[in-house]
């Protein structure tokens, strides 16, 4: 009691923190004394409650539910307010963590306990119909969470909260212009510690990045960094209690970085992203954001250099006249990279391709094996807990096999590339990705033959049809990973996606033939893919492979009217 006071004294320069160490100090001596003389659990009940309750104020919801746990296996003897207590911050802390089974046990029986009572107050019954309708909507039971949303509004009217939980459920429903009415219309204030206008800016955010509004979302969740840094200096000084509950800067972060990756604008991404990391660093999927804006970043600084895919930028310059004059053919069609040593320890938080490497090794590290069998329950806070990998896993692999082949090192890409086309479950577009990239890295190890079997049509096709019977069977929102064909692009359609995979399987096979001297092949595999393509389509690439199999051949004046 007397560190309870001291911390909440007018004027006091204490902090959460300096109050969770007496009362570790105090639960310490508490544990001697029972040592000598025998002390019940029981009477340590108040002391623990009190640390999990700093535990939640500071978001430290694992180390909280780990006592609150212990203390819901003796509640029977507690006093009935401290019961009351101990279940709402358990069932607090459980929907905080998105841990829905456990949140469903002590919302049942505390539904049991006040079935007994009819004497519970208006307001422990309104703050069970709101944590119901929390535990329906991240079940994603939309029928009973609209049930138990009427329930909250005739016990509660038409409060903050209310208007809040409605809104989402509608979020949920993919009503997005509903949901926005619901929140236009909510009161400015609330009685509870939550700041209405940090979590109005960031649902409307969200709300746009699920339209693909993009730039709009950007622009709401500027303004929701904006008010919460407004509330968090407005917080009453001395008692930093209220700060620690109204702050979610971090949250709001996670969701900035990626509206901005969506938008196009990666290195601004790459930065709060990066500090999102420092607080979940436990979630796979935001390293994978991470490394995504890393290449993105990469990619953007390239652009000026690369030259744009059009037929006139074969050619570099012409010089000489007459029988002089000598056509100069560009070969800057890509960067050529360095080799990259393996020891990334030592990398600094910078958007490169050393530093996505590392973010996607730790994203592999944080998945369960794939071979490992039974449910899979990967914690992705501040974002509901994974169920299911397998697409995450492939676009992980396939944007490490294009980062190793990016870093030139091929041997370390062709492990994360052949491990991808061989997962029968991941979409067919990073599948043929994968094989890509294997035949890419085989080429550079110098191992032809096996580039050829990576780049045949009997494999490609193999590929393309275990991929559909396996979507046919297991359908699955493309957008639950936010995964990309082509690291650092956002993808349009599936269909597209793995179109411009097989055209660049098809000029890469043409390339592997020109390598292995086998021109007729070559040149009759590349005309019968021109030939499906417009004049604007034609990849310069392609056109580069043509002049010179003419020019191998001997064919001087073909080679040239195919330039000119």
């Amino acid at each position: 009691n007397m560190a309870l006071c001291s911390y909440l004294k007018k004027g006091s320069d204490h902090d959460l923190e300096w109050l969770l160490d007496n009362l570790y100090t105090i639960e310490g001596k508490m544990n001697k004394e029972s040592e000598e003389e025998e002390v019940d659990e029981v009477e340590k009940a108040v002391l623990l409650y009190n640390i999990a309750l700093v535990h939640f104020q500071t978001k430290n919801f694992d180390k909280a539910v780990v006592i609150l746990e212990k203390l819901f296996k003796l509640i029977e003897p507690l006093e009935e307010c401290l019961v009351y207590k101990i279940c709402f911050l358990l069932v607090e802390c459980y929907l905080s963590t998105y841990q829905t089974e456990g949140a469903a046990i002590v919302v049942y029986y505390l539904d049991k306990q006040m079935a007994a009572k009819s004497t519970d107050s208006e307001m422990h019954k309104a703050r069970m119909h709101q944590y119901k309708t929390r535990l329906f909507a991240q079940q994603k039971c939309l029928k009973a969470c609209k049930r138990e949303i009427k329930n909250v509004l005739s016990v509660s009217g038409t409060t903050a909260s209310s208007l809040f939980l409605k809104s989402e459920f509608e979020y949920l429903r993919n009503n997005f212009k509903k949901s926005c009415k619901l929140l236009n219309s909510a009161p400015k204030s609330c009685p509870s510690k939550e700041h209405i206008p940090t979590l109005y800016y960031n649902n409307f955010g969200c709300m746009h990045f699920k339209m693909k509004k993009y730039n709009l979302g950007v622009l709401y969740l500027s303004q929701a960094l904006e008010a919460n840094t407004k509330a968090v200096k407005a917080a009453p000084q001395g008692c930093n209690s209220t700060m620690y509950s109204i702050n979610h800067h971090y949250q709001i972060l996670y969701n900035y970085g990626i509206v901005l990756l969506h938008a196009g604008q990666p290195k601004a991404a790459f930065n709060c992203l990066s500090q999102a990391a420092t607080v979940y660093s436990r979630n796979p999927r935001l390293w994978l954001r991470i490394a995504e804006c890393a290449i993105g970043v990469v990619k953007q600084s390239q652009e000026n250099e690369q030259i744009q895919n059009c037929k006139s930028s074969t050619v570099k310059a012409i010089v000489g006249s007459g029988i002089y004059r000598k056509t100069i053919l560009n070969t800057n069609f890509q960067n050529h990279p360095k080799k990259c040593s393996a020891g990334l320890l030592s990398e600094e938080p910078t958007p490169s391709l050393t530093y996505a490497a590392l973010c996607l090794n730790n994203a592999l590290q944080l998945l369960p094996p794939s071979n490992s069998g039974g449910p899979v329950n990967v914690s992705a806070l501040p974002a509901a807990p994974l169920k299911d990998v397998s697409k995450l896993r492939a676009s992980i692999l396939c944007n490490l096999a294009y980062v190793w082949l990016g870093l030139g090192d091929p041997l370390q890409a062709l492990k994360p590339a052949q491990e991808l086309f061989s997962l029968t479950a991941a979409p067919v577009n990073l599948r043929l990705l994968g094989s890509v990239y294997a035949a890419e890295a085989l080429i550079l190890l110098n191992r032809n033959n096996e580039a050829t079997n990576c780049l045949a049509p009997e494999f490609v096709g193999a590929i393309i049809n275990s991929t559909n019977c396996q979507n046919k069977t297991n359908e699955d929102d493309a957008s639950s990973t936010g995964s990309s064909p082509i690291p650092g692009k956002v993808p349009a359609t599936q269909e597209t996606m793995v179109q411009d995979v097989h055209n660049i399987i098809i000029l890469n096979s043409v390339a592997l033939y020109c390598m292995k001297r086998d021109l007729n092949r070559a040149k009759r595999i590349l005309a019968q893919h021109l030939s499906t393509l417009s004049d604007g389509e034609i990849p310069a690439q392609a056109t580069m492979l043509l002049v010179y199999i003419e020019l191998r051949q001997g064919n001087t004046e073909a080679a040239l009217s195919i330039l000119y």
